[in-house]
């Protein structure tokens, strides 16, 4: 039985040592004969980032993807693609973030693929506030932010110490929230997607009280101590209701037809500029009211005339005589004609704010706050921002600067996307 076994054993490797001598042996490519490395980033200035590689392989690379993240645990998502002979790639396109990760695959001619080591670039001088917002409001008389999430959260930020005072949880989708004042104290109205608008404290942002406006509020506004309320009503009316402010009560509810956002019209007591939301073509319209909240009149901007209309950007001129709209910085009068464009050149108008003298607007895609005459609407200046400004306002001889951390598409209200998370600049004039 022995010599059975022992003869079994001397066949098997026999066998294994013969076969055809022309036979390749195929071994897998060690590390050093197939590898990418990604050297450390070069930074061209706030936005822009030079990578450089070097590769080996016995086999040519055809093409290389470089992949960006913004967080530690985010997944990877390809930005370029990049010819096999090619061992570098400038990122124009870098968020405003604190964190920000690069790496290289490579494609062999054989389909095999490569990676390259991770390359981390980190700034931890940005501060973000970990919100992705739908719009802010500011308080002048002392420095404070209000910043209004998509996810109903509500942040104060106070610009005079960089310091976030307090985060509240709404629990619902908020509309356009105002900042105004009744009997003398200061209040914060937001409405609601669930009908109401609740009342806060600004200072710490408690709650004091809240309104049943009986559907989803676009946005609230308190004039004469009444609050006008835009109000969706599906599924194809759409009304501006008035409340007292005091006592809660019903005073004018007036069909509009059509959903959409208001803007007080300053050194009125009531009138209002009205622009539809989630419509197209948009339609531009004027309601006038009486100092005890009953509906007078409208005026509405001829559809054939339409230009430059964006709800999203959207403000009253500090006159009352007109008002400016759009990416483009659309001006119309107060009789709704169009007159013209901001000269913005290739600038993505955000938004808009006042001082006595100038347009401040923010150009979210060149990263700038710039200046326009009030009287003839000439540009004369301009500041550089490190991020993407979103909104912008005046703040005594400074600007606050709303800050996205992504470059925002706002081609029409119905671009995307929208900031991502935001800083706060402050900026002397």
């Amino acid at each position: 039985m022995k010599n059975y076994f022992f003869f079994i054993f001397l066949l098997f490797i026999i066998v294994s040592c013969g076969g055809d001598s022309n036979d390749e042996i195929v071994n897998p490519s060690s590390s050093s004969e197939q590898k990418i490395t990604l050297n450390d980033v070069t930074i061209v200035n706030d936005n822009t980032i030079k990578l450089q590689w070097s590769a080996t392989s016995k086999n040519t690379y055809v093409s290389f993807y470089i992949l960006r993240k913004y967080a530690q645990i985010g997944q990877y998502k390809k930005i370029y693609e990049v010819s096999g002979s090619t061992s570098e790639k400038t990122d124009q396109n870098l968020n405003y973030t604190p964190y920000t990760e690069y790496q290289i695959i490579g494609y062999l001619n054989n389909g095999d693929m490569v990676k390259s080591n991770p390359v981390i670039y980190n700034r931890p001088e940005i501060k973000l506030l970990n919100i992705s917002p739908i719009d802010a409001l500011f308080d002048a008389d002392n420095g404070s932010a209000f910043i209004f999430g998509e996810n109903g959260n509500i942040i104060k930020y106070d610009v005079n110490s960089g310091q976030k005072v307090k985060e509240i949880s709404t629990g619902v989708a908020l509309g356009y929230s105002y900042l105004g004042t009744y009997n003398g104290q200061k209040e914060l109205y937001v409405p609601r997607k669930d009908g109401w608008v609740y009342i806060y404290n600004p200072d710490d942002l408690t709650f004091k009280d809240k309104i049943n406006f009986g559907s989803s509020v676009t946005n609230v506004i308190l004039a004469g101590g009444k609050l006008y309320g835009s109000i969706d009503s599906p599924p194809s009316d759409a009304f501006l209701k008035c409340f007292d402010r005091g006592t809660k009560s019903l005073i004018s509810n007036y069909n509009i037809g059509y959903n959409g956002r208001l803007k007080l019209i300053p050194n009125t007591n009531a009138s209002f500029y009205y622009l539809t939301t989630n419509l197209f073509p948009e339609k531009l319209k004027i309601f006038n009211y009486d100092s005890n909240g009953t509906f007078i009149s409208q005026n509405q901007l001829n559809s054939s005339a339409q230009q430059s209309l964006n709800y999203k950007i959207f403000e009253a001129l500090p006159s009352g005589n007109g008002l400016l709209v759009s990416m483009q910085g659309g001006i119309y009068d107060s009789n709704l004609t169009y007159k013209g464009d901001l000269p913005r050149g290739d600038s993505n108008l955000s938004g808009f704010d006042f001082d006595s003298n100038y347009v401040i607007a923010g150009a979210n895609n060149n990263r700038k706050i710039e200046f326009y005459k009030l009287t003839d609407y000439s540009k004369i200046n301009s500041l550089s921002t490190k991020g993407y400004p979103f909104k912008v306002f005046n703040y005594g001889n400074k600007v606050v600067s709303i800050s996205s951390t992504n470059i925002l598409s706002m081609a029409s209200a119905f671009s995307g996307p929208g900031p991502e998370d935001i800083a706060i600049e402050v900026l002397n004039k």
